[in-house]
């Protein structure tokens, strides 16, 4: 696409130079001579990138960026300087210059600053876009939550997504859908219409995170041949999520907490502090604390994350929620593969009601998509989905005697031991570990669920009929 600029240079030779030169790189240029003009011509035009000298007569480059960044705060600024120094680009990027390059003849710094910035309005409009299917996808009700369990963890979402300056961490098993939440916290706030950008910390090499992270200053090291924004600039209004933090070495971690304790960084090579301001939530499937316990993990970076723990729930503790999630899955796949499969037999609803799922929602999703691609017809039967699961939670009997087992009282009225030889069921095990807790708990079913720490619901699911 064509980007419009609106360049401003007092120097008459300078100013029609650069205009040719860049619209010869496919931009659409306007020019003024003055703060002043540029101003007045801001007021019926709006350009994408404003290319703007510092040092003009009457107003200065740093004046008109300040009136600017007062009506149009989203406005891309590039500042043009001939003698520039620190302290000057530093009072630009407080005051909200996108970039502050130095003039030349070949214009190699402003190109490059122009690409970061087209880079970075593509990138937006991309945000912008996404959003509204955002909207949709990540909506709060269209989150799945049936159980008693997400419905109390989802008004925590609800409260979280209002308040767009804590910071959260997301724990819980994998495929319990960390990210899934993280996008919905970010989709339902008012940070929704700016970038939401995920950082895989384990996959990111260690001696590149800080560059990736933070970018770097043309010449910083080999290579470096031009500056780089890197992915928390990138997120500037919107959500940084550092997904997998428990597994990011500890030299690194000291890196990241700067960044989350000061909301400011400074790119790899350069000198100046850059002020950020973005929503960070951090994700893991491991017990951080624990890992604090161990020296893992920072304990001052933990803390920081703490502010706001939630523990998503897995999907064995939410069993009102499979058949809602597998009728989702379903409906996906079907599309995805173009079958004609629409409905859950018996068997199959049986099938995932007593499987344990240890890999939580995503699992479920995989384990549909794939009984969804080798079934013939249009009703998905537990022989669709694979073998290893049919048994469950029931183990194969063995070819041996099998002394009946029983229950033995101990001193301690709060604990029961049982007695039991290979061979015998999972299932049947599970049902006289119930049977006796109920028993002791004088058939009051809440309170012996409450014991087994399961909910009422799934402590009558799991007790075989007539038990």
């Amino acid at each position: 696409m064509t980007w419009q600029l609106l360049l401003v240079e007092d120097e008459a030779s300078v100013r029609e130079a650069f205009a040719l030169r860049l619209a010869d790189q496919g931009y659409t240029v306007q020019t003024t001579g003055s703060g002043e003009e540029c101003l007045t011509i801001l007021k019926t035009f709006e350009p994408d990138i404003l290319v703007l000298d510092l040092v003009m007569p009457n107003l200065s480059g740093l004046d008109v960026l300040e009136r600017v960044k007062q009506t149009s705060p989203n406005l891309l600024v590039i500042l043009l300087t001939a003698r520039g120094t620190v302290k000057d680009a530093v009072e630009a990027t407080r005051r909200g210059a996108f970039d502050f390059v130095a003039k030349s003849i070949d214009m190699e710094d402003l190109q490059h600053a122009l690409t970061r910035a087209t880079q970075l309005l593509t990138l937006q409009r991309q945000v912008h876009l996404q959003s509204g299917q955002d909207a949709e996808r990540y909506a709060l009700g269209r989150v799945i939550a049936k159980s008693p369990t997400t419905q109390s963890f989802m008004s925590q979402v609800r409260e979280l997504a209002k308040n767009d300056r804590v910071t959260v961490l997301l724990q819980g098993e994998t495929g319990t859908g960390k990210q899934y939440i993280s996008r919905v916290i970010h989709a339902n706030g008012a940070r929704a219409q700016k970038p939401c950008i995920e950082v895989d910390c384990p996959s990111i090499p260690r001696e590149l995170f800080e560059s990736e992270l933070f970018g770097y200053e043309k010449g910083s090291f080999t290579g470096a041949t031009s500056r780089k924004t890197g992915l928390i600039e990138l997120a500037e209004g919107g959500t940084v999520l550092f997904d997998e933090i428990g597994d990011l070495p500890l030299p690194l971690q000291a890196k990241l907490l700067r960044v989350i304790e000061e909301r400011m960084f400074r790119r790899v090579g350069g000198s100046a502090n850059i002020p950020v301001d973005v929503r960070f939530m951090a994700a893991t499937n491991r017990n951080l604390k624990e890992a604090v316990t161990k020296g893992e993990f920072r304990e001052d970076l933990y803390f920081r994350l703490n502010v706001v723990t939630l523990m998503i729930p897995p999907l064995r503790e939410r069993q009102d929620d499979i058949m809602p999630l597998a009728e989702q899955f379903l409906t996906r796949s079907a599309l995805s593969l173009r079958k004609p499969v629409r409905h859950f037999g018996d068997s199959a609803q049986a099938l995932l009601f007593r499987y344990y799922f240890p890999g939580n929602v995503r699992e479920l999703s995989n384990l549909i998509e794939r009984a969804v691609l080798f079934c013939p017809g249009d009703t998905l039967e537990s022989v669709h989905f694979p073998s290893d699961m049919q048994g469950y939670p029931s183990q194969p009997a063995m070819d041996m005697a099998q002394p009946t087992s029983t229950f033995s009282d101990t001193t301690d009225p709060d604990q029961v031991h049982l007695t039991f030889r290979l061979g015998e069921s999972l299932s049947n095990l599970e049902d006289r570990i119930i049977t006796e807790v109920l028993h002791r708990s004088g058939g009051n079913k809440t309170q012996a669920a409450k014991h087994l720490g399961v909910t009422r619901w799934m402590l009558e699911r799991r007790r075989k009929p007539g038990s």
